[in-house]
């Protein structure tokens, strides 16, 4: 199991309290992509999404677990959502780090740290998800050409 390092619990605390921005960044991130996802996700959805991947993140940032991380961005991936989706996602997250957690003041490089470790982690994960989803695709369109052409011999 891959660990990232924590950030100290003032600057979680400051995270957390950003928790709504947090979830109404990703919202917006995912609402401008709704229609790059496959059909599989409903727009009402959406939200639910935009939560659970704040929950995650700040879960990221209390433990560093980053296999947590890769196996949120494969249920993303099997779930449908589009790779312009998460990539916008990303960048919401990227986004409301550096401009939410402390407006006016610099950036903090722990917490600029910990984000890309945790997006990193999403996106391997996302890919992996994708990858594993194109095989069974696959998969399913080999054994259906092998029927029809097991119905044609016949």
């Amino acid at each position: 199991m891959s660990v990232a390092p924590t950030i100290a619990p003032a600057l979680l605390r400051q995270v957390r309290a950003c928790q709504e921005a947090i979830v109404a960044s990703l919202r917006r991130a995912l609402q401008e992509t709704v229609f790059s996802n496959r059909m599989l996700i409903a727009p009402r959805r959406l939200d639910g999404i935009g939560q659970a991947t704040t929950a995650a993140f700040l879960g990221f940032l209390e433990t560093g677990d980053e296999e947590a991380v890769h196996e949120r961005g494969r249920q993303l991936a099997l779930e449908g959502l589009g790779h312009r989706a998460i990539l916008t996602m990303t960048e919401a997250l990227r986004r409301v780090c550096r401009e939410s957690v402390n407006p006016g003041a610099e950036t903090s490089p722990a917490l600029q740290e910990a984000a890309g470790h945790y997006i990193n982690a999403l996106l391997e994960g996302y890919m992996a998800g994708r990858e594993e989803d194109i095989l069974k695709e696959q998969e399913r369109t080999r054994e259906a050409s092998l029927r029809a052409r097991g119905q044609q011999a016949a």
